[in-house]
């Protein structure tokens, strides 16, 4: 009887492991890439405006955040309102079907299922 390797045994696990691994800190690092980027843009911007260095400068980065950060909320915020509207969407479109049953029940001389 051959002993089977106990790592060969686990493969399978440890490669989905570590391509799981892989795949996060990939991630991470574009993230910490997008933010070097937009604090370059950031930069950029403030050095446009004429605010080079001192609180000018912080003040001008602190508002192109302020900025970015309202953007974002704001995207969030919409998302947010375009999920409810879909629920409200498939909701409506349920009932629309629930009530045509019933009608249609009411022709046939059946009683129609109750529509919540």
């Amino acid at each position: 009887m051959t002993r089977q390797n106990p790592i060969s045994r686990y493969r399978p696990a440890l490669i989905a492991l570590a391509a799981l691994l892989g795949t996060g800190i990939a991630g991470s690092a574009s993230a910490i890439d997008w933010g070097r980027e937009a604090h370059r843009e950031d930069s950029r911007t403030c050095e446009r405006f004429g605010a080079v260095q001192g609180r000018e400068y912080t003040r001008c980065m602190i508002e192109q955040q302020r900025r970015r950060d309202d953007a974002l909320l704001n995207a969030s915020e919409q998302q947010r309102n375009n999920a409810e509207a879909a629920r409200n969407n498939v909701e409506t479109v349920r009932r629309m079907r629930c009530n045509r049953e019933a009608e249609r029940a009411r022709d046939r001389g059946e009683r129609p299922r109750w529509c919540r």
